[in-house]
């Protein structure tokens, strides 16, 4: 097998793998990417040990080893720096969806509640309204009325879902740690 042919298959076993595990974490399979990823490496793993010419010498590997040394210190200092940063996304008023409600007393002695959901980050506008809900009695809410109220927290946040936030997230660092690592990778190419 020529180098090309190599570095061919393991491009291919890669996308390969990465579209399995995207699949598996869509359809909530979790042990797909249990499978695939030692299949991978194996298929790798074979590829190589099949080619005739040189792939490497001691001067690419020591490239190669710094390179991911560095990129992977990176990596871990971004990634915690990322973390909190997006922990205070997550917690702030600008993702969190506006929650505004109401307990009315009748004469009966009943007490009903209006709760208003609003877009995150958004004043409240009869524009910005998602959604509302009117329990009549709150100590005798029915079944249905139950549902609805417990669906308030998901919906608030479906709009972010819909727009693949975690996804992009994802891609977005897997590019990130691309880039540095070729940007190490040269920066050790020429200084050995």
């Amino acid at each position: 097998m020529k180098r090309f042919t190599c570095l061919l298959c393991t491009f291919l076993v890669a996308v390969l793998v990465a579209a399995m595990i995207g699949w598996s974490i869509a359809a909530g399979n979790f042990l797909v990417p249990v499978v695939a990823i030692p299949l991978g490496v194996i298929v790798v793993l074979a590829c190589r040990r099949n080619v005739e010419e040189v792939i490497a010498d001691e001067r690419e590997r020591k490239i190669y080893s710094q390179a991911a040394l560095r990129t992977l210190e990176v990596a871990v200092i971004a990634s915690v720096i990322a973390a909190v940063i997006f922990l205070s996304f997550t917690v702030s008023d600008t993702l969190t969806p506006k929650i505004t409600g109401s307990v009315y007393s009748s004469g009966n002695g009943t007490n009903s509640m209006v709760i208003n959901l609003y877009r995150a980050g958004s004043p409240e506008t009869p524009e910005n309204l998602i959604r509302t809900i009117t329990i009549r009695d709150i100590h005798a809410m029915n079944e249905d009325e139950a549902r609805v109220y417990c669906q308030f927290r998901n919906e608030a946040f479906l709009e972010n879902e819909q727009k693949g936030l975690v996804g992009m997230t994802i891609g977005g660092i897997l590019a990130v740690i691309l880039v540095t690592y070729g940007a190490f990778y040269l920066y050790y190419n020429k200084k050995y």
